[in-house]
């Protein structure tokens, strides 16, 4: 049987790199439903080996701005629907192997009430893919546990 300490090793060393979001999905009273941006969303989690972590993910097929500049559009509608079609935050992660738990410490996130905040993921490896399963979360009146499955960047 293999130590605590071995087993945390191995869960840190199978975390670091790039990840690729295969699904984003929630549990809402046992069923599944699409995630946030949906079933088909795109993203990509860094875990560096330094102890820092970053997650970008996208609604697939976004809506361009109609213009080029730097700043987007003025076009309020415009900009909400670019801002509901993206989440990301970056910090620093710690993980719990005994509890299985990765800890995202945000320090700065496109959702304004998670940064400086702690958020919870449970990790489990599924042959070549990682879930990271949160506790449940508030949306649209109802809470649900979030699943993303994620792959190796290749």
């Amino acid at each position: 049987m293999a130590s605590l300490s071995e087993s945390a090793q191995r869960l840190t060393e199978r975390i670091i790199g790039t990840w690729t979001l295969c699904s984003w999905t929630r549990l809402v009273d046992g069923v599944e439903e699409p995630g946030l941006l949906g079933r088909d969303a795109l993203g990509q989690i860094v875990y560096s080996a330094d102890g820092y972590m970053s997650a970008n993910l996208m609604r697939r097929g976004r809506q361009r701005f109609a213009t080029d500049d730097l700043i987007g559009s003025s076009d309020p509608l415009e900009r909400a629907a670019a801002y509901d079609g993206y989440q990301g935050y970056c910090g620093r992660y710690e993980i719990d192997e005994a509890a299985s738990v990765v800890l995202h410490r945000v320090s700065i996130s496109s959702n304004p009430n998670w940064t400086e905040s702690v958020q919870k993921r449970f990790v489990e490896f599924i042959g070549q893919r990682m879930q990271l399963t949160t506790p449940p979360i508030l949306r649209d009146g109802k809470k649900a546990a979030v699943v993303l499955i994620w792959e190796r960047a290749k």
